[in-house]
């Protein structure tokens, strides 16, 4: 025993290399695979497929729609015009439930589905008809027609309309805009039942606003709260804690301090970082000293646990008793994107409200 402990004290260091891969049902990792982790966006949720969408076509072009009120105007003719409730007071032309305006004298018009210079030129040729070079000039005074949605950890979530030239910072701006409690980095916004490739903290934080798009019908922004956001720091450190996520992301270091920093007696300089659920999580093993070096390009992840090796092999098993619960039966939380079925519902609950 005591030339086990002699030995044990020559190499002073806990050997990670007693996991395995195979039969502790993990996935190894080193201090490299963890800083290009740490830059890597977070992956969503695959059952939610992304849109692959081409961002150079994005325009301000708006399509008319049933329920939207238009302001048409024919010069000298008032007939032909919409009508004034009181003088400087348009009533408005809506366009009804079959895509058509009704005229007096013109009669029936298309009008949903075209552009405000389409129908403007549509009319004018129907206007014709009746009149000599008429002079036709439509706006639209009401968006009925379309809407878009920002819900979640927003002031004031709920259904906006959609006026062709609002852009996505516009619409949470809308909204109200971002609250110190808002989890941008699993922010998502929806198209179709689809994931847009859109970062709200690359635009919000990093300032990169080429994904600023034009938002649409039935677009669905969604941006969680980041209140249950932890990262759990474990074994040889003063305060064992869980660590709240402050502003979307926690360094190593900063984790580390929360909890006190390692113990000055048993404390050693390896350390591993376990990533994921009971389904094979990844375990990044690596040196504390050299990780420290690149302290602020290791992001910690909502559910990430950060465990310090006690000295020697000879507390190996203490060490090991802590470690296995968590490779084994404790679920992270996650950062990965909600259903677009479920937001779905809940943007249809909100339009109801």
């Amino acid at each position: 025993m005591a030339a086990l402990l002699l030995t044990a004290c020559a190499t002073g260091k806990f050997r990670y290399d007693r996991l395995d891969e195979e039969k502790d049902g993990i996935e190894l990792r080193d201090l490299e695979e963890l800083l290009a982790d740490s830059s890597a966006p977070i992956a969503s949720d695959m059952s939610v497929e992304t849109l692959d969408y081409d961002f150079k076509l994005e325009k301000d072009e708006y399509r008319l729609g049933n329920n939207d009120v238009l302001s048409v105007f024919v010069l000298g003719h008032p007939e032909l015009s919409s009508q004034r409730v009181n003088l400087g007071e348009i009533s408005g032309t809506t366009i009804r439930k079959d895509g058509k305006v009704h005229m007096v004298i013109i009669g029936e018009l298309q009008a949903a589905g075209l552009t405000l210079t389409d129908f403007e030129a549509k009319l004018q040729v129907r206007a014709a008809d009746f009149i000599i070079d008429p002079q036709v000039s439509v706006e639209i005074l009401e968006y009925g027609s379309q809407k878009f949605y920002v819900l979640g950890e927003v002031p004031r979530p709920g259904a906006f309309p959609v006026d062709g030239d609002t852009t996505l910072l516009e619409g949470v701006g809308l909204a109200g805009g971002i609250p110190p409690t808002a989890d941008l980095e699993g922010a998502t916004v929806i198209r179709g039942g689809k994931l847009m490739p859109i970062s709200l903290a690359d635009i919000l934080r990093r300032g990169d606003v080429s994904r600023n798009i034009y938002l649409r019908d039935g677009d669905v922004v969604h941006i969680p709260d980041n209140v249950a956001k932890k990262v759990h720091v474990l074994g040889e450190v003063l305060r064992p804690m869980s660590v709240a996520i402050e502003r979307d992301s926690v360094s190593l270091a900063e984790a580390l301090a929360s909890a006190g920093g390692p113990t000055p007696a048993r404390a050693r300089r390896e350390l591993a970082v376990i990533r994921g659920g009971y389904a094979k999580p990844v375990v990044y093993i690596i040196d504390l000293e050299k990780a420290l070096l690149f302290d602020a390009s290791i992001k910690l992840r909502s559910g990430d646990r950060v465990i310090i090796a006690p000295t020697g092999l000879s507390t190996s098993s203490r060490y090991m008793q802590q470690i296995l619960p968590f490779l084994r039966g404790v679920q992270a939380i996650g950062i990965a994107a909600q259903g677009a079925s479920n937001i779905a519902a809940q943007a249809a609950a909100t339009s109801v409200e």
